[in-house]
């Protein structure tokens, strides 16, 4: 707004110098200089005043995509992307929420890592629900040979979840229900799911292991968010997975 009045300034006095300009006698010894500092005005007025147009309009459209792209992204309920899984604590997800899914290929460095939180989710009234890898699947070998692990070294990764899970529970004050899941389809991807958030990890694709990107959402409205997907996702799985244990409160 400041450049505007600026510039419009610059013109009117540009403006007004001509005009006294033009009263003045031809042999006035001021229209020589009249005649410059009029160009120069209305010269640079002009072009402040054109080069501001062409910002705003650069500065407007950037503003609307990004409005777009913040539109897109609310609407949808994404709250944050981290480079690594690593990098993201567990900890209040798993001691916060009523209700959790949990899947996994084989689980097994999570369920250590968070075994204390476990135990706490367990000794309050929750339910969580956990699907990994059929020991006895298929699909157990090309996951090995794509991690560049031993087959029976991954079954045993798988069971040693399951134990570490009831061990969890066995230490808690045992008001959570746990159902533990084997399904024989291999999973594309890790979710948490709770009841109004969801945190979800792709697999890669290629051979090996890598740092793999964590993706947050939020529960939205749309029909279309992640958040529904991954929740019609799970209450699917739950229907074709077999159901390994069961962990219910004693009273």
């Amino acid at each position: 707004m400041r450049i505007y009045i600026i510039a419009s300034i610059m013109i009117i006095i540009g403006l007004v110098v001509i005009a006294y300009g033009g009263a003045l006698d031809q042999t006035s010894w001021q229209k020589p200089y009249l005649s410059e500092v009029s160009s120069a005005l209305l010269v640079g007025g002009l072009l402040s005043l054109l080069f501001k147009i062409f910002q705003d309009k650069e500065t407007n459209s950037t503003l609307r995509r990004l409005l777009r792209i913040h539109d897109s992204v609310d609407e949808l309920g994404l709250v944050e992307i981290l480079p690594e899984v690593q990098g993201y604590n567990f900890t209040e997800m798993l001691e916060d929420s009523d209700q959790l899914f949990v899947v996994m290929n084989d689980g097994q460095r999570w369920v250590g890592n968070y075994a204390t939180s476990l135990c706490k989710r367990f000794s309050k009234k929750s339910t969580t629900e956990f699907f990994t890898v059929d020991p006895a699947s298929s699909f157990v070998d090309t996951l090995a040979k794509k991690i560049g692990s031993d087959p029976a070294a991954l079954r045993s990764k798988i069971e040693d979840s399951w134990k570490r899970i009831q061990v969890a529970y066995e230490n808690s004050e045992k008001k959570g229900s746990v159902v533990i899941y084997s399904i024989e389809t291999f999973p594309t991807r890790s979710i948490f799911l709770t009841e109004d958030c969801l945190i979800e990890t792709p697999y890669q694709t290629a051979a090996g292991r890598a740092k793999i990107p964590l993706f947050k959402y939020r529960r939205v409205a749309r029909s279309d968010s992640p958040f529904s997907f991954a929740l019609n996702d799970v209450q699917q799985l739950r229907k074709e997975a077999k159901k390994v244990i069961e962990l219910r409160p004693e009273n």
